[in-house]
């Protein structure tokens, strides 16, 4: 599945790097983030939910909003 969500509050590759491990330790495959407009291109398994992928980021202590799915 594909996922495109709007990450806040992401400032630098340390809060990149953090939001990217989390998502890989619940089985997403590639995560892609724009800079420029915050949204990120995110693959999974067909296993992971969107609720999954929120949650995972909030963990992180960022605010995600899905926009976009295609599978």
């Amino acid at each position: 599945m594909e996922i495109q969500v709007k990450i806040q509050g992401i400032h630098c590759a340390g809060c990149l790097n953090r939001i990217d491990q989390s998502l890989k330790s619940i089985g997403v495959i590639r995560f892609d983030l724009d800079f420029e407009t915050l949204i990120a291109d995110i693959i999974t398994d067909e296993e992971v939910t969107q609720d999954m992928v929120i949650k995972a980021i909030e963990k992180q202590g960022y605010e995600a909003t899905i926009i976009g799915e295609s599978r």
